[in-house]
């Protein structure tokens, strides 16, 4: 934890003020919001598997004004991180009949 016991709360599922955050990574002071998350990416802190927006503030119930969000393929590709991309197919129930 941060000297300041400060951290920085992520959603990898769910949405902020629906759902808890998933994950937490202290939050140093005066260091940029996204050194921390792609340095907590680099280490493996946040999973093997991302979504496509990782969605953040400094608070566990932020309000809209306090979320932040960022596109982590720019984020991967900017602080070269080496990733690859993968898609998730959904598919409607078997006794659907709206296949488009």
């Amino acid at each position: 934890m941060a000297e300041n016991g400060a951290s920085i709360y992520i959603w990898l599922e769910g949405e902020p003020g629906v759902s808890p955050p998933n994950v937490s990574i202290p939050d140093e002071p005066g260091v940029n919001d996204l050194d921390q998350l792609s340095w907590a990416i680099a280490r493996g802190e946040l999973g093997r598997y991302l979504p496509v927006t990782l969605k953040f503030a400094t608070h566990r119930e932020p309000s809209a004004k306090a979320l932040r969000s960022v596109d982590v393929a720019r984020l991967l590709r900017e602080r070269n991180i080496r990733h690859r991309r993968r898609y998730e197919v959904f598919f409607p129930p078997a006794d659907s009949e709206d296949v488009e």
